[in-house]
């Protein structure tokens, strides 16, 4: 588990990342990886005196499966689980998400596999519906450790939500803005993911110029290295 900041972790892989906010012995956990990665935050949790049970509530930015394939599992054994009231219906199941559409990826490059393969270690593949969820709305300021803020940013997906922790100037991306060029398997500047991983690509656009308001000091993506600096350079550089 790699600290970020004095109160935020990083876990995950080269590929993708989800976070782990601690604060007065509690926990928030940002994103859910993929299914095999229960006992990595499990381990991570260990090597800070932390465990499961002090995790307040697993927070989505939206529910492709490398970005809640823990979820359902750990909310089985009592783990809340959140997500924007636009996704809800496809993390428990009830609707049918956009999902990657492999057959539109070049597949006749090698990072492509390298990309892909990493991923399925990991369980993408298996990504079992929450049972129970908890939604949050656009503007909402959850009452988790870090008070997270809602933050509306669709177009990735129909309900793709950021979180931003005020008090230390934080805004966790997930695949609204990455640092991640994930199809060439390397990290990059600021960018968009690509476009056939998007709902709508121009919403995503129009998401990022809204994020750009935010007083930002670090950014972590869903995809890549943290960035440090405003959300509006990082927006810029990503819309080239």
């Amino acid at each position: 588990m790699e600290q970020v900041s004095e109160s935020i972790y990083r876990l995950g892989t080269a590929i993708h990342n989800f976070y782990v906010i601690v604060e007065g012995g509690k926990a928030t956990v940002v994103d859910a990886g993929c299914s095999r990665e229960l006992s990595k935050l499990e381990q991570g949790l260990a090597s800070v005196g932390m465990n499961l049970g002090d995790v307040e509530a697993i927070i989505l930015t939206h529910a492709h499966p490398d970005h809640m394939g823990f979820a359902a599992e750990a909310n089985a054994a009592g783990t809340e689980v959140s997500v924007s009231e636009l996704e809800g219906p496809i993390a428990t199941g009830d609707q049918v998400g956009d999902e990657m559409k492999i057959h539109k990826l070049p597949l006749w490059k090698p990072r492509t596999w390298s990309f892909l393969m990493g991923l399925y270690k990991v369980g993408v593949t298996k990504a079992p519906r929450v049972e129970t969820i908890v939604t949050f709305a656009p503007g909402d300021v959850l009452d988790l450790p870090g008070r997270p803020e809602v933050v509306h940013s669709p177009g990735h997906t129909i309900g793709h939500a950021c979180f931003y922790l005020r008090h230390s100037k934080t805004l966790f991306t997930g695949d609204a803005v990455v640092t991640r060029d994930v199809l060439n398997h390397r990290d990059a500047s600021p960018q968009l993911m690509p476009c056939l991983f998007h709902t709508d690509t121009d919403q995503a656009r129009a998401s990022l110029d809204a994020l750009a308001a935010l007083d930002t000091e670090l950014i972590l993506p869903g995809h890549g290295s943290p960035y440090h600096g405003q959300v509006a350079d990082a927006a810029k550089t990503a819309l080239g």
